[in-house]
């Protein structure tokens, strides 16, 4: 997993909230570059009775889709009280995390304290923020199916093979290639093709054979970087 870097922003005054603190996800910005993956995570509270100071500890969690479960992990500037000014009405800190990994999610757990003039604490509180979460933004070819139409005449035929970018992000020009039989493979150029969209690849071949395998291959030369490399192949067999 890749290290997480934050920026810090400290805030002294903001709107009465009918809590003692609260604990909100501000910004949760997902992308297709690391460095532009962002959540900021924003901590706010308001003296208690009694009370001189206040404090604010932020931690970190992660879930990652391939491991699941949510766990602790380390950050810098994490897991370290943050102390307000003496007589502070109301406090609030803010962490930005960036270079996020993907395909996770991300979390902060933020201890509250209240200390009277003497460092003692007159309250805590302990609370956990809603979830930034950062999908895989990279595109994924995948071939949802390959028909059989005839040819010019009785000896060829046409395959149109369905291509679909099941991912979010838009995939570059790719290579669709396709064996019939143990025949050496027929290779085309397929232009960009936008997340979401399908678009059907023609190739004018000899006919197969009844039972006979058919074989697609995209990006062979693995030139699109996929969220999903091993669903570029699709395997059928010529109808009969």
């Amino acid at each position: 997993m890749r290290r997480a870097l934050m920026t810090l922003v400290l805030v002294l005054a903001f709107p009465a909230a009918a809590d003692a603190a609260t604990v909100k996800v501000v910004e949760c910005e997902p992308s297709l570059d690391p460095l532009a993956r962002t959540a900021t995570f924003e901590a706010r509270m308001r003296a208690a009775r009694g009370s001189e100071r206040m404090q604010v500890r932020f931690g970190l969690q992660v879930r990652e889709d391939a491991i699941g479960g949510w766990r602790r992990i380390s950050a810098e500037g994490f897991d370290t009280w943050l102390t307000s000014l003496p007589g502070v009405r109301r406090y609030s800190y803010a962490k930005t995390l960036v270079n996020l990994a993907a395909p996770a999610a991300y979390r902060t757990t933020v201890r509250f304290r209240w200390l009277d003039e003497d460092g003692a604490i007159v309250k805590s509180a302990r609370i956990t923020s809603a979830s930034c979460r950062q999908p895989d933004m990279r595109p994924d070819l995948t071939v949802r199916r390959i028909d059989v139409l005839p040819g010019a005449d009785a000896r060829t035929r046409r395959y149109a093979v369905t291509v679909r970018n099941a991912g979010r992000g838009d995939a570059d020009p790719y290579a669709v290639a396709l064996r019939v039989g143990e025949g050496e493979p027929a290779t085309l150029s397929a232009p960009r093709l936008d997340a979401g969209a399908a678009r059907v690849v023609t190739f004018e071949g000899p006919a197969c054979a009844p039972g006979e395998p058919l074989l697609v291959t995209l990006d062979p030369g693995e030139a699109v970087d996929e969220r999903d490399e091993l669903d570029n192949a699709f395997a059928a067999v010529c109808p009969g």
